[in-house]
């Protein structure tokens, strides 16, 4: 987890994202909306920038003095369910002690002014790591502002939580007040992948090119 991430929305190519609305973007990097503490989510298929955005919010609000903290669901699935998965593990103490971090964890990540969750929809989450990652949402809702980027849309994240019951819990809390950004498009990678290949056979280098001899 990282506390403070670097990147800048106005450095987004939105050319390149055409289904990408640049004015509200460009508004949410006001950071207006973790003052109202309302939620973003970034929705698209992978390589099209989700992360860009993300970090580029995360870092104008880090700017204005605003509790920041950036995450993946795996790093948040992964972190709650191994200190969940200690408690009743070993003798009473530890328990208690176990406890006691996992209360931590939660609070710290409920006391941010905006939390960052990128790659939600990668990786599938445990019945309890997505009833823990609901926890953290509940008690953020109107309390705290979260961003939340994914590569699959709504009515598919019943795969990552595993029901239908908490998918909805978890969608009714983070649409309540939403900014949905629509990020369709080709992967920026493959793009570049492309046009590298493209390059190195139009190169004077590429043995297929013709010499300056050639009829």
């Amino acid at each position: 987890m990282r506390a403070c991430p670097a990147g800048q929305p106005d450095s987004f190519d939105f050319k390149a994202i055409a289904s990408l609305n640049k004015i509200l973007t460009m508004e949410l990097a006001r950071c207006e909306f973790v003052d109202r503490r309302e939620n973003v989510i970034a929705l698209g298929p992978s390589g099209t920038g989700k992360p860009h955005i993300a970090l580029g919010l995360g870092l104008a609000a880090c700017q204005k003095g605003l509790k920041v903290r950036f995450t993946t669901a795996a790093a948040v699935r992964q972190c709650l369910s191994d200190q969940w998965r200690s408690i009743g593990s070993l003798h009473e103490l530890v328990e208690a002690v176990d406890e006691r971090r996992l209360q931590r964890l939660q609070k710290t990540l409920a006391s941010q002014d905006l939390l960052i969750i990128d790659e939600l929809g990668f990786v599938p989450l445990s019945k309890t790591g997505a009833e823990l990652l609901f926890e953290i949402i509940s008690q953020r809702h109107e309390r705290g502002s979260i961003v939340i980027t994914s590569n699959l849309p709504f009515d598919e994240w019943t795969e990552v939580f595993g029901s239908e019951r908490l998918t909805g819990a978890i969608l009714d809390r983070l649409t309540h007040h939403v900014h949905i950004l629509e990020m369709n498009g080709e992967s920026y990678r493959l793009r570049q992948s492309r046009k590298a290949k493209t390059c190195s056979l139009e190169h004077p280098d590429n043995p297929n090119w013709p010499s300056a001899s050639a009829p």
